[in-house]
């Protein structure tokens, strides 16, 4: 005849064994995030700069009359942060080179690759330079600048 054994007091119940092993599991997912996770983001994202400036002004051009410009880019790539996620800031200039990069004119929302301006005076000619800004606050220093263009003349 057996006699029923008294469970050992040296093996831990099954609920515990569960408790374990869903912290070894929590333990090893963090252990094995991707390294990149736990570094900071000092490089800035890869971009070509602008494609095109372009308006349309039909007829004469003169004094009182504005347009918008149409900018348009391809998107960036960035090591860490997806193109969907970068922004792109956008510095204006009325003389070739003259564009301030200490303070963008307009800034994009995040993934967008072109932007209308504002109504601008169609008497001057306006240049531009669009650069890219990742999440970590990484800007390419491209200097891709661009005339805009009337494509109505």
């Amino acid at each position: 005849m057996s006699v029923p054994s008294s469970p050992d007091p040296r093996r831990p119940s099954s609920k515990a064994r569960l408790a374990l092993l869903v912290v070894a599991l929590a333990a090893l997912l963090l252990l094995s995030a991707p390294a990149q996770a736990g570094r900071r983001d000092h490089r800035p994202p890869v971009f070509a700069g602008l494609k095109s400036a372009t308006t349309c002004i039909p007829g004469p051009i003169g004094a009182g009359s504005t347009s918008s410009y149409h900018l348009a880019w391809d998107p960036a790539k960035d090591n860490v942060t997806p193109s969907a996620k970068i922004v792109y800031e956008i510095y204006q200039a009325t003389k070739p080179g003259g564009e301030n990069f200490s303070t963008p004119t307009y800034t994009t929302a995040p993934g967008t690759t072109s932007f209308d301006t504002p109504q601008l005076p169609t008497e001057n000619t306006f240049y531009f330079v669009v650069r890219a800004r990742d999440r970590a606050g990484n800007e390419d220093l491209n200097t891709v600048e661009r005339e805009g263009q009337n494509l109505c003349v």
